[in-house]
């Protein structure tokens, strides 16, 4: 991916809806995108894709799913994105679709919502963690064997909010999934509480940017989980569908 790439993505984002904008030109959404351009003719699940991006961004080749609860989301993808991306409108925490159907599976920055989400109730609360679960459950049970499922997630001890610590992640996809690997994403410290934009997370990436291909500036930014996890704004994770 090219900055040129970088670019043309965020001014999609704001020309579609304003309001969806990553808010980072280094996010790791961007890197997520970089890792399934390699992918061809795949049956793709965007569970919570919103109004497309991310799916508008996979290779045409592949059938490319894009499941979300707004139907309103989900027209602007079709009006405004790409209209030959299927849509389905449904709940995250329960995929309508049979067993070891879908090839891969991409869980973009949609596990921190799963998190406030009471299955009971269908309401936000402070913390529900069985959600989390069920969305990963539903995400392994849609896939076929091998299939892989990409996540992204803001990482809570960077942020302070209602987000997935490392700890939440970490034991919540090892009761689904045998095989997986959770990467630190920019771990660069966070200097001002306040001002994000002062922080070097955000900083070091966009000079990285003037001098540098953003190949090496992803190789700089994913990192294993031996960093600081404080300073790791993003997690990344790829977890594979095993036998059962």
């Amino acid at each position: 991916m090219k900055n040129s790439e970088f670019k043309r993505i965020k001014e999609k984002i704001l020309t579609t809806d304003s309001k969806r904008w990553w808010g980072d030109d280094y996010d790791v959404r961007f890197y997520l995108v970089h890792q399934l351009h390699k992918i061809n003719n795949k049956i793709i699940l965007d569970v919570g894709g919103g109004i497309g991006i991310i799916s508008s961004e996979l290779n045409k080749n592949n059938f490319r799913i894009n499941l979300d609860s707004s139907f309103d989301d989900l027209r602007k993808c079709k009006n405004l994105v790409d209209d030959q991306i299927e849509t389905v409108c449904a709940s995250m925490t329960h995929i309508p679709f049979v067993n070891d159907v879908i090839d891969h599976v991409i869980c973009a920055n949609i596990l921190e919502i799963a998190k406030s989400f009471d299955i009971n109730s269908g309401k936000m609360i402070s913390d529900s963690s069985p959600s989390v679960e069920l969305v990963l459950g539903e995400s392994n049970r849609v896939m076929i064997k091998n299939g892989k499922l990409f996540i992204t997630t803001p990482n809570n001890a960077y942020f302070q909010g209602n987000k997935m610590s490392y700890d939440e992640l970490k034991n919540s996809l090892n009761k689904i999934f045998s095989n997986f690997t959770l990467w630190f994403y920019n771990l660069y410290p966070k200097l001002y509480k306040k001002n994000r934009k002062l922080n070097l997370a955000n900083i070091v990436p966009k000079f990285l940017g003037k001098v540098i291909n953003d190949e090496s500036i992803f190789e700089l930014m994913l990192k294993p989980n031996d960093g600081v996890e404080k300073n790791s704004v993003w997690f990344y994770v790829e977890a594979i569908k095993q036998n059962e």
